[in-house]
């Protein structure tokens, strides 16, 4: 039974009787096992997906370059990680043109695995620039995201037959790694985001809360009617609540600026 894993591409899945030897799996569990022993030190993602790119390249024979992309958008890709500098040309060579693996990879939801003539008859110029480039098979996978990926893993070869199919499978456990490990950094930065936002609103209720109980002070007015007026306040001079909330607290603090502005009559510059 065939294992689950993403697509293969224009006919090139697995063939039969093709299994991933024990030690080039046992090698790949190790090297997934390591990513995550010390994940206190992986602060950096970038560094974290560099470090896949690297398990990738060492793993699988044909491999000499690897990358990863992910898409800011149906049009722009953006390499996030790569073994060195020539993955960053081949992946900006192929997002110009619009063609190539990791183009294919992204659109179809599919592992691309194509040697260097079958790349050729693909993507001619592409392949070309390529392989003047030093780089003559490729092979990439799809980084799953909600509903469309949200990048590929690309893997660069120098050899004309480079890739199998037990290295398309091997491939797609790394895609994964790399999936989650970008998932992880979204949800922690959106968890942050959160995290500022409430401050900021706590904060915010405080200034508010203090604003009116001056209003109820100096107004002789409930706490739904000073609040009723900061609203009012707001909204007539376009001014956020909490930015007013504190003008009417440094009033307070300084009365004499207070009255200096209440008598400055000069027409608003907004």
């Amino acid at each position: 039974m065939t294992p689950p894993h993403a697509d293969i591409c224009h006919g090139t899945g697995y063939s039969a009787g093709t299994f991933v030897l024990p030690a080039r799996l046992r090698a790949t569990t190790d090297a997934l096992r390591s990513l995550y022993a010390q994940p206190d030190q992986h602060t950096d993602d970038g560094h974290f997906l560099e470090q896949i790119c690297n398990h990738a390249v060492d793993i699988i024979d044909s491999a000499h370059h690897a990358g990863i992309t992910v898409a800011e958008s149906d049009s722009t890709h953006r390499t996030v990680a790569a073994t060195d500098d020539l993955v960053h040309s081949v992946d900006e060579l192929q997002f110009q043109l619009g063609v190539g693996p990791a183009v294919e990879s992204a659109h179809a939801s599919c592992v691309v695995h194509a040697h260097s003539s079958e790349a050729n008859r693909r993507w001619p110029q592409f392949a070309g620039e390529a392989r003047r480039a030093g780089v003559s098979s490729f092979l990439s996978a799809p980084l799953p995201g909600q509903g469309q990926p949200l990048g590929t893993l690309n893997l660069y070869s120098r050899d004309q037959y480079g890739f199998t199919d037990a290295d398309a499978a091997i491939i797609e456990l790394f895609a994964l790694t790399a999936y989650f490990a970008l998932r992880s950094s979204h949800r922690l930065e959106l968890a942050r985001a959160r995290t500022r936002d409430l401050e900021l609103a706590l904060e915010s209720r405080g200034v508010i809360e203090q604003a009116k109980g001056i209003i109820m002070g100096t107004r002789h007015v409930t706490a739904d009617d000073a609040f009723s007026l900061l609203i009012q306040e707001s909204q007539t001079s376009n001014i956020k609540l909490r930015v007013v909330a504190q003008q009417h607290i440094a009033a307070a603090i300084n009365p004499s600026q207070a009255n200096a502005d209440t008598h400055d009559t000069r027409p608003s510059a907004n």
